[in-house]
């Protein structure tokens, strides 16, 4: 079997996995839709009296806030279950003949390729609950792709040092509602402080894109930065991951 095959292999192997989940498969469904909605109602209940610091609506702009945590918490939770699975399996691939290269490319492969489904599954949910149709529903797409891979990535490196499905869940769940709270700019916060938050460049990509129809260029760099910045720990998390056999237990 050549080096290719076995990616596409291990890729295939990880998506089954998966796919043999129903529960995971029908949270993919549910929480973007969901999220959407309970953010969208929820912010929209408050006057639009200025108190917040938003372009547009504040409902749209909730249902924005919504749409970026669901894409961002599954995603989280889909890296964690990589790295999991990648202790239990991956040593024993290496010993079986796969080179450490398709070994991480497999599961890298396999976060990006979720990491877009669940961008394309909210950005449906979003264009279905948004008022008015979103001019850049590209652009929506990308950012919201860009804050999965950036909590992929982060999956990957909770899971190397808490390889616990539940307790890596919640505590990624948690980062990506306080991360979320940051990057909304719901809240007069100094950008000094909320440049920081990793979804702060994609939360402010959807936004233009559904509220202005325009791609905010200035923040994709910014976002494609903390991707790399996140791709490095967790190359080497899971790389160590492998090497050791990562049995902590």
């Amino acid at each position: 079997m050549s080096g290719v095959n076995r990616t596409v292999a291990g890729i295939r192997a990880s998506a089954r996995s998966f796919v043999r989940e129903p529960f995971t498969v029908a949270l993919l469904v549910v929480l973007p839709a969901l999220s959407v909605q309970i953010y969208g109602v929820g912010m929209g209940q408050f006057p639009d009296v200025g108190i917040f610091a938003v372009s547009g609506s504040v409902a749209t702009v909730g249902r924005v806030t919504g749409a970026v945590f669901a894409t961002a918490a599954l995603a989280g939770v889909l890296g964690l279950f990589q790295m999991i699975s990648a202790r239990h399996a991956d040593r024993r691939l290496a010993i079986c003949g796969f080179r450490g290269v398709e070994l991480v490319a497999a599961r890298f492969a396999t976060v990006a390729v979720a990491s877009a489904v669940v961008g394309v599954v909210s950005t449906l949910a979003l264009a279905a609950r948004v008022d008015d149709p979103i001019g850049a529903p590209v652009a929506a797409f990308a950012g919201l792709a860009l804050a999965g891979g950036v909590y992929g990535l982060l999956g990957i490196v909770v899971g190397s040092v808490l390889p616990r499905e539940l307790e890596g869940s919640l505590l990624l769940v948690v980062l990506a509602d306080v991360d979320n709270v940051f990057a909304s700019g719901l809240f007069a916060i100094e950008d000094s402080i909320t440049q920081f938050a990793p979804l702060a460049h994609p939360h402010a990509i959807v936004t233009r894109a559904v509220v202005d129809g325009s791609l905010a260029t200035d923040h994709l760099l910014p976002a494609l930065a903390y991707l790399t910045l996140f791709a490095v720990p967790s190359v080497v998390a899971y790389t160590y991951q492998v090497e050791s056999g990562g049995d902590t237990r």
